[in-house]
């Protein structure tokens, strides 16, 4: 269980510049700057409508997909899978990000794989998202019933 201290803040309220007159920032740099400040999640809640999402989505998957320690993983994967041992990468500089932590990830694997010498060991210990898009809109209702 988390404490409050250990839990993650994350902005469930952003407007990019697909909401007009409210927000200007591009949605690849909403991104950006919640992985820069270490967020591991991040909406998009434009003005009733949802035309920044797809580039959203996009945005998120593309920082997802390059992160070193998924490369890692997936060298592991084919390595084993080949009945080959992956090679070890150089240590981890101090101070790297978690996502940037391609020794660990690979020390990770190999216990994986000494377990149970079983590949779907190995699969389940994919990293997770450096981020995570939240998707919503700001909408307006009308309670009343008659609009003149």
């Amino acid at each position: 269980r988390e404490s409050a201290s250990d839990m993650a803040f994350v902005h469930l309220h952003n407007h990019s510049d697909f909401s007009i007159l409210d927000g200007a920032s591009r949605v690849s740099d909403i991104v950006s700057r919640a992985i820069e400040l270490g967020q591991r999640s991040i909406a998009l809640t434009d003005h009733g409508y949802l035309f920044g999402i797809p580039n959203f989505d996009l945005a998120c998957r593309s920082h997802n997909d390059s992160q070193p320690i998924l490369k890692q993983w997936e060298g592991d994967v084919r390595a084993f899978e080949a009945g080959d041992m992956p090679k070890e990468p150089d240590p981890d500089v101090d101070g790297a990000a978690p996502h940037e932590r391609r020794h660990a990830q690979w020390m990770s694997d190999f216990a994986a794989w000494e377990k149970a010498h079983d590949i779907a060991d190995v699969k389940a210990n994919k990293p997770g998202p450096v981020i995570k898009p939240i998707f919503g809109c700001e909408a307006y209702f009308i309670t009343d019933d008659q609009i003149e």
